[in-house]
């Protein structure tokens, strides 16, 4: 089977879901049933999904109590509030750095507010670094310099050295 007609089938077998439930748009449910008449391995979902259709309807449902979502969600609640007040506060304060660490990691993307504020920050600090580096003799780094002579603070000392190729000694010949 050609890639191409793999990844059409994929995204197909996606929504033969809402095709059964007639949620699709028109257009799409004609290539939907387009497709199914030409293609063996999606009319065989399409099958499995219309028999599972037909052996939920045939289960009978299950009766519950009146009150028993209401029973779930006080359960809950109260689950809810003895985990609170079993957490320290020193727990409560890492579990929510590490919610925020998780966040960061995974929506760092262009419209996050939190990377787009770091990225201005960072573009503003290099700018201002930039064009307002401050003055060597603000920072009084070369200050033993300072005090000595105009003409010797030009004259520096350059050293380098010259490094020739040599011919190897041995070459690789070409039959």
């Amino acid at each position: 089977m050609l890639k191409s007609k793999m990844v059409d089938c994929q995204n197909l077998q996606k929504q033969l879901s809402t095709y059964f439930d007639n949620e699709l748009q028109s257009w799409k449910s004609l290539l939907i049933k387009w497709h199914i008449k030409h293609c063996t391995e999606c009319s065989k979902k399409y099958t499995d999904i219309q028999q599972t259709h037909t052996l939920l309807n045939s289960v009978e449902a299950i009766r519950t109590s009146d009150d028993f979502l209401s029973n779930v969600m006080s359960r809950a609640n109260a689950i809810n509030s003895y985990q609170k007040e079993r957490l320290s506060l020193f727990n409560r304060l890492g579990s929510i750095v590490e919610g925020l660490q998780e966040r960061m990691r995974g929506n760092i993307r262009t419209y996050n507010p939190l990377y787009i504020s770091g990225f201005f920050v960072g573009v503003i600090l290099m700018i201002g670094v930039t064009l307002y580096s401050p003055k060597i003799d603000k920072l009084n780094m070369f200050s033993e310099y300072k005090n000595q002579p105009i003409n010797t603070q030009q004259e520096r000392l350059v050293a380098f050295e010259v490094i020739m190729q040599q011919e190897p000694k041995r070459t690789l010949k070409i039959r």
